[in-house]
């Protein structure tokens, strides 16, 4: 694997401060020429934002890459991963696997559910299909991060029928910078976190803008306030049952331990024993008769009955139930358990972008290119049986990713067409697992889309969109550990949302129609044994039609006051996975099996909020409901097979709904500075419409639906956890400061692998940031800063995570750094 050299971040460092203090000895001169020429007046001409289809969904969020208090949240949140970063957004958790990866799971959905994009394009989607894999956006490289927490499937598909996040780079500028070169440097590290190094260079020359980027980040292993794994995975009581001599074998699986035990006669069970057995020699009668082989065992001298020859059991104990008691004799660790640290969590990630723009006064035309590499390791993760070898060994990710993009924008001289816009990505993304330095499997893949968009004004109250959407992927793989086969998938579709304002009401339509193909070849793929093995030959080629369309109306009686409501129908078709998986996926310690029969999801959404600004103060409420109409989920079939058990993807009709609140408070004081408090509470349900307690197995539906509850439970299983906190931030003059706690409570709402899932308890994380600017120069400033995140050391198993049982996220950890713009 082509890792970027570090040496060229040296000298990409070398290069942005040496810019940084040309431009600022520039900028000293020019202050002193304008002494001279009492240059005294300066003209600013702003510029009316390009209208697009972003800009016409509500119900978004926006963090933003500023300095002033209420905008400087993305500055205070980047994390490793995108999951992490946006977290402390209520109704956002992090979906992590492990330390060094996560996906945002809006409202407990994620995944296939939640469009992940960068400048409005989707991003490599392998992630979606297995979570240890990484997603292509660097937080430290946005602009912005925005997030939709309802459906945005009317705009991207179905892929976002849960929700969207876009990550908006300056990759593809429309507008000329004001200086010919600017730029940004960061350099970061410290205790339990990666060491950074950022850069970013914008700079135009004519009429042509250009932009160049580039991160390096590296960690040798975490640290961790206690076990690697979790305290319930060496508790007997958990784990065994000393009556039945029964495992909990999900709990086994999940927490990578055998469980030994041996079994013991309970001689008080019998009322009856061999006479012989009770003289004084009994105890060597009874052994030449084992050596003899008149007997197999101890219990052949013990009856129910009473025989000629036998007496009376002087141990006999009337009442008793079981005629064997068995005795744990060990829980033996299959993967390793540190204190202190986590095994395997080294990371080491690299990004470098370019693009260059013409910018006309038309509109704009660009290309850019980024390539992204990571290498890490799964914490706490080994694989327990494989094609590839069968010892023990970790699983260590290598991963690259080459991305092309361009982008075009037109403003014709017509009055209600306000602009053209064409965009278009082509990516290439390579993903090697490997068995410590083994290499084990791949799943690759290459992307192409392509993005037009009308967007059209026709009258002042009047705006809107009309598109055209179509994407092609294609996946393979290679290796003896392939879950899925390879496969090519095909989507086209036509959009329009138009959004209406009349005085104190404000009105939303979209909609949306497309169609989904996806095909496989077998060729040099292994079928598992499970469901696919008797559908996947006949049924290669499957096509869907999709429908989405959305509503909304907002209304504002009273200036302060905004009351809104949202419907939205959405579909979506099964992945490629969720069809054509037929074998183990260790990712997700499962042997998976696809059904290509299974029919698109719908999802019907309300969502009813509110929004209070008034002297200060901001409140925002909402909730929603989803039901989905065929829900697709990874459900329990009761089998063990390769030390793993066995799933199958399901659909059942299933109930998502939630609260979110929010309420915040802006203070300015000219002698303390200005002061936001914060405070936040979400809860979600997901859980099976139908819960029968029985059925009849003759009725294939309502056995369906049994199962499902019996063996999943009457909520999903690893669903997020309700969440309240507060936060504090603070600003003066070059002084920053933010501290917040946000407690995780304990799960109540459980699910079930077969067995009851296990409550990992609630916890409080504690983060704290403090930051310094000052001038260097009239163009240039440095920014000095401490970012400590789990202040408190708190041992964070969060409910959603897969890996849970065998790895908590980090401890306290604290960065310190700087940074320089210019």
């Amino acid at each position: 694997m082509n890792i970027i050299p570090h040496h060229f971040f040296q000298t990409a460092l070398s290069v942005s401060v040496l810019a940084a203090f040309s431009v600022s000895a520039a900028a000293q001169d020019e202050v002193a020429s304008a002494q001279e020429h009492d240059l005294t007046t300066v003209h600013v001409q702003g510029k009316r934002r390009d209208l697009n289809a972003e800009q016409l969904l509500g119900g978004r969020e926006t963090l933003y890459d500023e300095d002033d208090l209420l905008s400087s949240d993305l500055k205070r949140r980047r994390s490793a991963s995108l999951g992490q970063t946006l977290e402390q957004i209520s109704g956002v958790q992090n979906n992590s696997f492990g330390t060094n990866n996560g996906l945002p799971q809006i409202r407990s959905l994620s995944g296939p559910r939640v469009y992940i994009s960068e400048n409005g394009l989707a991003v490599s989607d392998i992630a979606s299909i297995s979570g240890n894999l990484p997603t292509a956006v660097n937080p430290f490289l946005a602009d912005k991060i925005t997030v939709r927490k309802s459906s945005a499937a009317v705009l991207y598909g179905g892929s976002a029928v849960g929700g969207a996040v876009d990550v908006h780079t300056n990759l593809i500028t429309d507008t000329l910078p004001d200086k010919p070169i600017a730029g940004k440097l960061e350099v970061s590290g410290g205790y339990n976190t990666p060491t950074l190094e950022v850069f970013r260079l914008d700079g135009k020359a004519g009429n042509f803008a250009w932009h160049l980027d580039g991160s390096n980040s590296k960690i040798s292993e975490y640290k961790i306030p206690g076990n690697s794994k979790a305290a319930v995975c060496h508790d007997a009581d958990s784990l065994f049952n000393p009556q039945t001599g029964g495992v909990d074998s999900t709990l086994a699986q999940s927490c990578q331990v055998n469980v030994r035990s041996e079994s013991v006669l309970n001689r008080a069970y019998f009322p009856y024993v061999h006479g012989r057995y009770l003289e004084s020699d009994g105890e060597a009668w009874l052994k030449q008769w084992l050596d003899d082989g008149y007997i197999d065992s101890v219990q052949d001298i013990y009856k129910k009955t009473r025989y000629y020859g036998y007496a009376d059991n002087p141990l006999y104990r009337a009442g008793e139930t079981h005629e064997k008691s068995y005795q744990l004799t060990g829980i033996e660790d299959i993967s390793p358990n540190p204190k202190g640290k986590l095994t395997n969590s080294h990371a080491h990630n690299q990004s470098v972008s370019a693009g260059v723009s013409y910018i006309a006064d038309k509109g704009h035309l660009g290309v850019g290119v980024s390539r992204h590499l990571f290498d890490y390791g799964v914490p706490g993760f080994a694989y327990l049986a494989s094609n590839t070898r069968q010892d023990l060994a970790p699983i260590n990710i290598q991963a690259d990713q080459t991305r092309w993009i361009a982008e075009g924008l037109y403003r014709p001289a017509v009055s209600w067409l306000e602009n053209v816009k064409v965009q278009s990505a082509y990516t290439d993304t390579d993903n090697a697992e490997y068995l410590g330095d083994h290499f084990a499997n791949s799943l690759n893949s290459s992307t192409r889309q392509v993005r037009l968009e009308l967007n059209h004004r026709p009258a002042s109250f009047w705006r809107g969109t009309l598109g055209i959407d179509a994407r092609r992927r294609h996946i393979n793989g290679k290796g003896n550990d392939r879950f899925i086969p390879d496969s090519d998938t095909h989507e086209h579709a036509v959009f329009a949302v138009e959004r209406l304002k009349w005085k104190q009401l404000e009105g939303e339509l979209g909609w949306r129609f497309g169609k989904v193909r996806h095909q496989t070849d077998l060729t040099g793929y292994t079928i598992g044994r499970g469901l696919n093995e008797g559908y996947i030959h006949d049924m290669k080629d499957r096509r869907y039609t999709l429908h989405s369309g959305q509503a909304a109306l907002t209304w504002q009686p009273w200036q302060p006051l905004r009351l809104n409501t949202r419907y939205s129908r959405s579909e979506r078709a099964p992945e490629v996975n969720e069809i054509f998986a037929s074998n183990r996926h260790f990712a997700i310690l499962t042997n998976e099996q696809g059904d290509p029969r299974l029919s698109p999801e719908q999802a019907a959404t309300w969502e009813f909020g509110g929004d209070v600004d008034w002297h200060n103060h901001r409140f925002h409420a909402a909730y929603y409901q989803t039901k989905f109409n065929n829900y697709l989920y990874l459900g329990h079939t009761g089998i063990v097979r390769d030390n793993i058990p066995v799933k199958e993807w399901r659909q059942s009709g299933t109930k998502i709904n939630g609260l979110e609140l929010e309420w915040k408070y802006l203070w300015q004081n000219s002698r303390l500075g200005d002061w936001e408090t914060r405070i936040f509470a979400d809860l979600v349900k997901n859980s099976p419409i139908s819960q029968p307690q029985s059925a009849d197995p003759t009725d294939a539906e309502a056995w369906k639906q049994y199962l499902r509850y019996k063996h999943d439970g009457a909520y999903m299983p690893n669903m997020p956890t309700s969440r309240y906190g507060v936060g504090l931030n603070w600003q003066k003059n070059q002084w920053q400061a933010a501290l917040s706690l946000t407690r995780y409570q304990a799960q109540k709402r459980l699910g079930r692998n077969i067995n009851p899932e296990i409550s990992f308890g609630g916890y409080n994380v504690w983060d704290f940031y403090l930051s310094r600017s000052h001038k260097l120069s009239q163009n240039s400033s440095a920014e000095y800063f401490l970012d400590a995140r789990n202040l408190g050391n708190a041992e964070i198993r969060p409910h959603n995570a897969i890996l849970k049982h065998l790895a908590p996220q980090p401890g306290r950890n604290i960065r310190i750094g700087a940074r320089l713009t210019f």
